[in-house]
């Protein structure tokens, strides 16, 4: 291999790498795209599987989750081409988070746990921190809140001994969401204030949108409307500039809240529907059930009792097969105090095509729920 060759192989992929922390996007994808092309003009094949993995991760921040499948599983063949037991456990982290996406668990927990021992074979204790957190992040989908903060704190603390602040705002991005869902509102504050400084610090634009966003929501729980506006509103420009669909999706989801909150029912189901129409083709399916309970709410409110109950029952039905229980829990009670019966959950007509973040190596964060 050629020297010069060589650096100009790294060089493109260190500014693809910069460009996406920056929130460049498209100049993001043309540099990892350049890189990619000579790194395979080379046969530097555990370069190639580094850089397949990052853009495919840029491509599932932005929602586009089948073009970072097929990176993914690019990058898989690589690493197993190059018999790199790292570059092994990176790809099959990578591909859980595509399968807990798609609400594919039993083929998440089963990839999770091959990263997971990859990574311990490497001795990788970051990406062990990883793994740890994306696992944290099932529990709390699962509603397992005191076992999802477990191991966000044994990953923060992986971090911690490395002094990995990249890796500290992930986790701390999590942790407040874990608190905003226990109603310990000032310490998700806190923590959400922690990691926003650190993602400032970092000029990390995409950690900065999510963890912004996250706290609207705190906001919006304790009344303070006018902040959570503020906040949903600077994290859905960030995310417009970058054309990060999933963010912008998110927001929407999110500014609907606070218009209904505010009794505007008919734009909070505007705001719903160009949301909804935004996540299409996302194909994440806590989204997707997570805009059909709000999409309820508003036609409930609207006595439009026929749309709520076909929405909530479509939620209901995606919350369950993501083992989502206080999420099926919640809606079942909507439905319920609807009709004003105990609720059997039958299949129903699907309202839309199917549409939380967990993370990779990549200097992003996994998703609202990063």
């Amino acid at each position: 291999m050629k020297q010069t060759e060589s650096e100009n192989s790294r060089s493109l992929i260190e500014r693809a790498r910069d460009a996406e922390r920056r929130g460049d996007t498209a100049r993001a994808f043309g540099l990892y795209d350049d890189g990619i092309e000579v790194l395979e003009r080379e046969h530097d094949v555990r370069a190639l599987a580094d850089a397949l993995r990052w853009k495919g991760t840029l491509h599932r921040e932005q929602g586009e989750t089948e073009a970072a499948y097929r990176c993914y599983a690019e990058s898989l063949q690589q690493a197993e081409e190059c018999g790199s037991v790292d570059c092994k456990a990176q790809a099959f982290n990578c591909l859980a988070i595509i399968a807990q996406r798609r609400g594919n668990l039993v083929e998440c927990e089963r990839l999770y746990q091959q990263a997971a021992e990859f990574a311990a074979r490497a001795g990788d204790v970051r990406l062990l921190g990883m793994i740890e957190q994306n696992r944290g992040v099932l529990l709390n989908m699962r509603g397992r809140l005191v076992a999802a903060e477990a191991r966000y704190y044994n990953s923060l603390g992986a971090f911690e001994q490395t002094n990995d602040s990249e890796a500290m705002s992930w986790v701390l991005n999590n942790l407040g969401m874990l608190y905003t869902k226990l109603g310990h509102y000032q310490r998700a504050i806190e923590t959400f204030d922690r990691g926003l400084r650190i993602a400032r610090n970092r000029g990390d634009s995409l950690v900065e949108s999510v963890v912004v966003l996250n706290l609207a929501w705190v906001w919006v729980a304790v009344g303070k409307l006018e902040e959570a506006e503020r906040a949903c509103a600077e994290a859905y420009g960030s995310a417009h500039m970058r054309g990060d669909h999933l963010t912008m999706a998110e927001s929407l989801k999110c500014r609907a809240r606070i218009e209904r909150d505010r009794g505007a029912f008919t734009a909070s189901l505007a705001t719903l529907r160009i949301g909804i129409f935004e996540a299409e083709g996302l194909e994440d399916r806590l989204l997707q059930a997570e805009m059909l309970r709000e999409l309820g709410q508003t036609s409930q409110a609207l006595g439009n009792a026929a749309d709520a109950e076909l929405a909530w029952r479509e939620a209901v039905e995606s919350f369950e097969h993501l083992g989502a229980r206080s999420d099926v829990a919640e809606t079942k009670a909507l439905l319920a105090s609807l009709i004003g019966t105990a609720v059997p959950i039958e299949k129903t007509t699907r309202l839309r095509p199917k549409y939380i973040r967990p993370i990779s190596d990549n200097p992003e964060p996994p998703s609202a729920e990063l």
